[in-house]
């Protein structure tokens, strides 16, 4: 917020009109969400399979060091990286993204963030990341699609509640997985209920039991064609007939990917998943580009918190408290979220106008990776040194203008970093 004060030369005071804007009652962030859901279904260049938009799903940890932060709790960090630490305090974000194309270029342009842990409302409380996560995807969306997770969505739970909203899952589960062959049903009917499930089939075994099993393909995984080993079987897993496929990549790296959409093609369903890795390359710009999770909101009546604490219990507190915590949540989405709206607009442009933002750059790198296109932080500086130009081209009577005449104006010099003597 500091940096927006400085930016627009507004005077210290309207600091603290930032503070308010995030605490207001006027707007909500899942108001502002849907209305962005609108305007990127109206005008983004979105990926469809089978005619239907699709969604990537996944859950990032913010760490947090402040004591009177409602829902920083003790989180486990799930990376390979060994200068992070196992466990963390911070806030556990899930977010939700729409996959963009223009031409080889895609993107997951941000539609929420939310957060899903720290917080319970009574000891008895049985919302969990998973419940909370598909109700985030069927209260957002607005056109039911295809959403991709990793195996840590890949559960009962998630799958029945958005087979039951109309979208459908493509997801990877883990090597131990265990699967049940559909039932052959006898000429003859007996006595009782038909069977359901079959032989039961342990999908790691066929990796080298059934290795004639495969066919040799090419498919286009993380953008570049591959020739792997494909097998494709439908089986029960946990009572919902889904398709698995089982790949070996050319290293012999082996994977097992699961789709409720038993109509699609081994190949479309590898190919789906590796677009799942866009997200990770938003968290990465939203982090370090944007500074998304730089957000500062404390409550000071909030008693400090201890590191390695878990959930916070509000059910005994006084109904003055908690709506002061949900005031202090909704701050965090908003905040968050308006970040996530700006880094959608920074990734639209970079598929719009890619050539003009190559052109209009206004600084120097050895290399340009022009086939990739512009990053988000190429955007983000070329839209920098033109802000002058913009603010002098923008008509008198746009919003923005309307509102900085309202606001108090700092004293400062013709520019702030030339140095007198």
């Amino acid at each position: 917020m500091a940096s927006v004060v400085r930016c627009l030369g507004l005077a210290p005071s309207e600091y603290y009109n930032l503070l308010h804007f995030f605490h207001s009652t006027a707007f909500t962030a899942e108001a502002l969400c849907r209305r962005w859901v609108e305007a990127l279904g109206r005008r983004a260049p979105l990926l469809t399979l089978e005619k239907k938009p699709v969604y990537v799903v996944d859950a990032v940890v913010a760490p947090k060091a402040g004591k009177r932060m409602p829902g920083v709790k003790s989180l486990h960090q799930a990376s390979e990286d060994n200068n992070k630490p196992e466990f963390v305090m911070g806030h556990f974000w899930g977010a939700l993204t729409m996959l963009a194309q223009v031409g080889r270029q895609i993107r997951a342009l941000p539609v929420r963030f939310a957060l899903q842990d720290g917080l319970k409302r009574s000891p008895s409380d049985s919302q969990t990341t998973i419940t909370r996560m598909h109700g985030l995807v069927t209260q957002t969306a607005q056109d039911t699609g295809t959403v991709i997770a990793d195996c840590y969505y890949t559960c009962r739970a998630i799958l029945q509640a958005l087979l039951a909203a109309g979208f459908h899952y493509i997801g990877r589960v883990r090597n131990n997985v265990v699967a049940y062959m559909i039932a052959l049903q006898p000429e003859k009917r007996r006595r009782g209920r038909p069977r359901k499930y079959g032989e039961k089939i342990i999908l790691r075994r066929l990796f080298k039991s059934h290795k004639a099993l495969f066919s040799r393909e090419q498919v286009d995984v993380y953008g570049e064609l591959q020739e792997v080993l494909l097998h494709e079987m439908e089986l029960y897993w946990q009572g919902i007939l889904v398709k698995f496929v089982l790949v070996v990549d050319a290293k012999g790296k082996k994977a097992i990917f699961l789709s409720t959409n038993r109509a699609l093609e081994a190949k479309t369903i590898v190919t789906a998943y590796g677009w799942r890795f866009k997200i990770e390359a938003d968290f990465k710009a939203f982090i370090e580009v944007l500074f998304g999770f730089c957000y500062r909101f404390w409550m000071k009546a909030m008693p400090k918190r201890k590191r390695g604490e878990g959930n916070q219990y509000t059910h005994r507190a006084q109904p003055a408290y908690r709506a002061q915590v949900s005031r202090k949540v909704e701050a965090f989405e908003r905040f968050v979220n308006i970040a996530a709206v700006t880094l959608g607009i920074l990734q639209l442009l970079s598929l719009a106008c890619a050539e003009r933002i190559w052109t209009s750059l206004p600084v120097w790198f050895r290399t340009l990776r022009k086939e990739a296109g512009p990053s988000e932080n190429v955007v983000r500086a070329t839209l920098q040194a033109e802000i002058a130009r913009i603010f002098r081209d923008s008509a008198p009577a746009t919003l923005l203008a309307k509102i900085l005449a309202t606001r108090k104006r700092a004293n400062l010099p013709s520019h702030p970093f030339r140095l007198t003597g």
